[in-house]
């Protein structure tokens, strides 16, 4: 009996001692998120991360201008770099988000979205019942903007030593405000292109091509850089620093797996994260195509390689797989970066004539 009453009094004991433990069990289940909330996280997360990927871009681009122009013009490239950042941001917020995603609000249906401030989820989702599908609108916001100012970085490469600070800067904030986020709308934000089946990934038109056609246009009115041709002769303008040109490059290389990764858009399922690590493959695969393409190139047409073609090949992979970096296996994207490069060094000696 004696024996019985210390079994008894021992099992009451692990009996007290457990609920505390099953207490803590059950509050963790009650706090522990729906999977819909987690997803939420996560892609926001995801936006953020790649965002600011994109965003060490701008110094990337800010580097290889400034490496590739001449000395007394470096402190006006590095200028407007940062000029045109702070102007995309601005400008951004004020008009060009919801100009780019309407949502139900277009002005002009499928063509042209709503002229309003943006306005981003209030502290800790406050007294709303969030839309919790997706992500949050301050983490998009910041990735979108980033896309908005590599645009404008585009222009700026082209149109060094061409134009002074205060015009380029007015037009910047006619591309970031209105040009950029309008025809944007029309793929990225529902409109007409996306209802014909238009498809393009992370911006290779949206972005790249936009911002090219932007550029060319301001080279054709401006003209070439004085002291480009004489005599008939095209002059070979030296940078003023090729190793900074060159970091520049692969700090452009880093950015675009944010580029290209962050326009998966979702990173909440398995699924979706192989989908992810396949576009950074790819990317780096379309780069070192690009690269080793116009090196070969180069070495075969002029006897040597040519340093800052092989790294504009490395540039153009990058943004001939931006298209589509999801569906190509890793051969297949190394060929489409190779082409890219391949037409990149072939075009300069055109341009110039």
């Amino acid at each position: 009996m004696k024996k019985l009453s210390k079994i008894s009094a021992l099992a009451l004991m692990g009996l007290a001692l457990a609920q505390p433990s099953l207490a803590q069990d059950a509050a963790t289940i009650e706090v522990t998120p729906p999977m819909v909330e987690i997803g939420y996280i996560l892609n926001s997360f995801m936006f953020l991360v790649m965002g600011f990927l994109v965003m060490f871009m701008a110094a990337g681009f800010t580097m290889l201008e400034a490496g590739l122009v001449r000395q007394k013009n470096v402190t006006m490239q590095l200028t407007k770099n940062v000029g045109l950042f702070g102007v995309a941001a601005i400008t951004y917020y004020v008009v060009g988000y919801n100009l780019m995603y309407p949502g139900d609000g277009w002005s002009i249906a499928n063509y042209v979205g709503a002229f309003s401030f943006t306005s981003v989820d209030p502290v800790g989702l406050a007294d709303v019942d969030p839309d919790l599908t997706y992500a949050s609108v301050g983490s998009d916001f910041f990735f979108q903007l980033m896309f908005c100012g590599a645009t404008c970085s585009i222009v700026s490469g082209t149109l060094a030593e061409r134009i002074k600070l205060w015009p380029f800067l007015a037009f910047c904030v006619v591309l970031t405000a209105f040009i950029y986020p309008i025809q944007a709308s029309w793929k990225w934000g529902g409109g007409f292109l996306n209802e014909m089946g238009f498809l393009d990934f992370a911006g290779s038109t949206v972005v790249h091509s936009v911002g090219g056609w932007a550029a060319l246009a301001g080279a054709l009115i401006l003209g070439p850089r004085l002291g480009k041709y004489k005599e008939g002769r095209v002059i070979p303008m030296v940078g003023s620093n090729l190793p900074l040109a060159t970091l520049g490059t692969f700090i452009l290389w880093l950015g675009w797996f944010g580029f290209n990764g962050g326009s998966q858009l979702y990173m909440d399922t398995a699924g979706n994260i192989a989908d992810i690590s396949r576009i950074f493959v790819n990317t780096n695969a379309a780069a070192a195509g690009g690269a080793v393409a116009a090196l070969i190139l180069t070495q075969l047409l002029y006897g040597r390689p040519d340093l800052t073609m092989v790294l504009n090949g490395a540039l153009a992979g990058l943004v001939s797989i931006t298209a589509e970096p999801l569906t190509p296996g890793l051969g297949m994207a190394t060929l489409i970066g190779a082409a890219g490069g391949i037409l990149a060094a072939l075009a300069v000696p055109l341009l110039d004539k």
